[in-house]
């Protein structure tokens, strides 16, 4: 093919872009598909130099529709197809057409047809049959007019991957504030805001979440230590931050205050802070996030790239809905502690409640100094026990002890030595008491114990064996030895006795009668 057709009278046009060039911005890929090298070359040279927004141009080639859909099914970031319509068969470009848009169903690359044979694929039949953006024939495709269209598609191909871009990010914002608003725990929502940020720009997690704020004190260490739900605005008076949580190289920085973290990080974080404003860098971003409730967040992210304005908007349309996502877990995390606040309170009220309980039981049938059953419980108990023997007819006795010349103890030695006296005297007894037997105090020095399933001669056993062991040895107190003996008096319930107030009546004659017969004794009572 002759090249008088091509750019023969135009020279080419300077950058299109009026941005700066980025040496790391990916290039636009654009396939030219022409069965004819001599296009391929002038198509080269024409193109080599031009760029717009910033980002040079990356030229591909086939040289038949076939190896145009292989090229295709392999890269799916091509913006501009140039596309001769007649190659290895009459309608083969057109054919292409139809396989990119239905079968591999992008509709975002920009086709722009070029044929040498007009006639044979008449423009208004081609356009209004094939979803095409362009149809030249080569012989009018100028420098000038292959610049103007070649700028047209891209900046129609940049719109439109914006747009689904924003579709995308819009929808993964979605998803993400649903599994975020899921996490009840700040420490595990903090966590996951970070990790659905880098999936949402598509990055590497290595990022860092902090807020400004205060300390609340910690009752069980006593010191100061930042609270997990009540984080403050607005500046510390050091200008201190916390760190909420951390993932990549930061994972291990959460729980931390800003001491943990690079001194520049640290800087950028407290800038963004200072200026209540997001601040965007080559290949970094801090993300400033005001929460309804007042308190203040920020995110440091590295981005492996300068994030364009479409992936600027998003981020301030995830923080945003963040924001929101912090206010309401800050709010359960309130609750919740307040509820663990409130069910420790009537834990420990129920506590002391049932101690007050268990004191006053225990005041109501035990004898504080002596630590046995006090009068009014003893009966309650023997009034059961004698019910069960006269259902069974079984055995039932009882006997008192009085501690002998106890008076004399009291005013020789004073009240805290007969109260000691009487500790060890109930002590020795219940060691020489059977398991079965109740020993409760009447009152004074006076005691009473009740042996169910005893008759009188077993009785009497049991009661020597207490008055030997009351007897057995003086008690010591402060430095001096006290004598004590008991005297002893045993009655058997006869079976007609209506309660065991009558037995004890004639225990109590019978221990009468042991004082009588000179004290530190037993005697039975007769029936």
């Amino acid at each position: 093919m002759g090249s008088d057709f091509l750019f023969i009278d135009d020279d080419l046009l300077p950058d299109a872009s009026p941005e700066p060039t980025a040496s790391e911005a990916e290039p636009w890929r654009i396939l030219v598909v022409d069965d004819d090298v001599e296009v391929h070359a002038v198509t080269r040279l024409a193109l080599g130099d031009l760029r717009y927004k910033g980002r040079r141009l990356e030229l591909l080639g086939a040289m038949s529709a076939a190896e145009a859909a292989a090229v295709l099914r392999a890269e799916d970031n091509i913006a501009i197809i140039l596309l001769d319509v007649v190659m290895e068969t009459d309608d083969a470009g057109l054919k292409l057409v139809r396989f990119i848009r239905e079968d591999l169903g992008n509709l975002a690359i920009r086709i722009i047809l070029r044929t040498g044979q007009p006639g044979q694929a008449p423009e208004e039949d081609v356009v209004l049959a094939y979803d095409i953006n362009d149809y030249k024939s080569k012989t009018e495709l100028t420098a000038k007019k292959l610049f103007t269209s070649v700028i047209a598609a891209l900046r129609a191909y940049s719109d439109i991957v914006a747009l689904e871009t924003n579709r995308r990010g819009l929808q993964q914002i979605i998803q993400s504030t649903d599994r975020l608003f899921e996490m009840r725990s700040m420490r595990q929502f903090a966590a996951g805001v970070l990790t659905q940020l880098s999936a949402f720009l598509r990055v590497k997690p290595d990022a860092i979440l902090c807020a400004q704020r205060g300390t609340l004190h910690d009752d069980r260490t006593g010191g100061e230590t930042p609270g997990d739900a009540a984080w403050s605005s607005g500046a510390l008076p050091d200008g201190s931050i916390y760190v909420l949580a951390g993932v990549g190289s930061y994972a291990e920085a959460a729980g931390q205050a800003g001491a943990g973290i690079p001194v520049d990080l640290a800087d950028r974080i407290a800038t963004a802070f200072r200026s209540r404003q997001s601040h965007y860098g080559q290949n970094e971003t801090t993300l400033f996030i005001r929460v309804p409730d007042g308190n203040e967040v920020a995110a440091w992210i590295h981005t492996d790239r300068p994030l364009d304005e479409v992936d600027r908007g998003l981020v301030e349309v995830f923080a945003s809905k963040i924001a929101i996502s912090f206010a309401n877990v800050s709010l359960y995390e309130r609750l919740r502690e307040a509820n663990e606040t409130l069910e420790a309170r009537v834990a420990e009220r129920t506590r002391a409640l049932e101690d007050a309980n268990a004191k006053l039981e225990r005041l109501a049938t035990v004898d504080p100094l002596t630590a046995v059953w006090n009068r009014r419980h003893f009966l309650e108990l023997a009034g059961a026990e004698l019910g069960r023997a006269r259902r069974h007819g079984r055995r039932l006795s009882v006997f008192l002890l009085d501690l002998d010349h106890f008076k004399a103890v009291n005013d020789g030695y004073g009240h805290a030595a007969g109260d000691e006296v009487l500790r060890v005297a109930v002590s020795r007894a219940r060691e020489a008491l059977r398991t079965s037997d109740q020993i409760a105090r009447f009152g004074g020095e006076e005691f009473a114990i009740l042996l169910p399933e005893t008759d009188l001669a077993g009785a009497h056993v049991v009661a020597e064996r207490v008055r030997a062991a009351i007897a057995g040895a003086p008690v010591a107190v402060e430095g001096r030895a006290v004598p004590i003996t008991g005297s002893l008096g045993v009655a058997e319930w006869d079976g007609a006795e209506p309660s065991i107030e009558q037995t004890l009546r004639r225990a109590d004659t019978a221990l009468y009668d042991a004082k009588q017969a000179g004290r530190n004794r037993v005697c039975a009572a007769t029936p």
